[in-house]
């Protein structure tokens, strides 16, 4: 919809306007153009502070990935964008989330492309995890996924306290409205 650049251009604007502080704050909080609400959700749960219900990970978006010579004949692509490149904060270990989201990639074409990326990437030495919406959703499941996540990134998955916890929940119920029920 807009560029990273267009919404600093706008935050340079609307300083000293009333709200403005709020605004700026949200800004600071966008990661990158994501290309789907599936990676935007995502990427608030992965990305956000624990003060703000998520799980403060590094993290950057549509990060465009140059493919080997053998991944390209996996795959037969010469980059890919891969939705979330998660870090531990060194950089020293990467994580790569790929959303699986049921509009992009329910056909049977979709899927096996999805398998020769995937592999691809792998193939680069990239740990890859693929995300439904169910995963996101699910806080149990999130949890389980999250500590995959963790374990690539070689960093130990912090338990939340119990304000975290809520502050995670009423993330969630934000994030996930069930907008065709409205």
């Amino acid at each position: 919809m807009i560029e990273l650049s267009e919404l600093t251009e706008f935050v340079d604007k609307v300083r000293g306007l009333r709200g403005a502080k709020s605004f700026i704050r949200a800004a600071k909080c966008i990661t990158g153009v994501a290309a789907s609400p599936l990676e935007v959700q995502a990427s608030m749960l992965f990305g956000l502070t624990r003060l703000r219900g998520g799980e403060g990970l590094r993290l950057t978006n549509n990060v465009e990935i140059r493919m080997t010579r053998s991944a390209r004949l996996i795959s037969g692509l010469d980059r890919r964008y891969a939705d979330i490149l998660l870090a531990n904060k060194d950089g020293s270990r990467e994580c790569l989330v790929e959303c699986q989201g049921k509009a992009i990639h329910g056909s049977i074409e979709s899927k096996i492309s999805d398998s020769d990326r995937t592999t691809a990437l792998q193939a680069m030495g990239y740990p890859v995890v693929l995300m439904t919406y169910g995963q996101l959703a699910d806080f149990d499941a999130f949890r389980v996924v999250m500590e995959l996540i963790m374990s690539y990134l070689d960093v130990p998955l912090k338990d939340k306290t119990p304000r975290q916890q809520e502050l995670e929940r009423r993330l969630r119920e934000e994030i996930f409205i069930d907008w065709a029920g409205m």
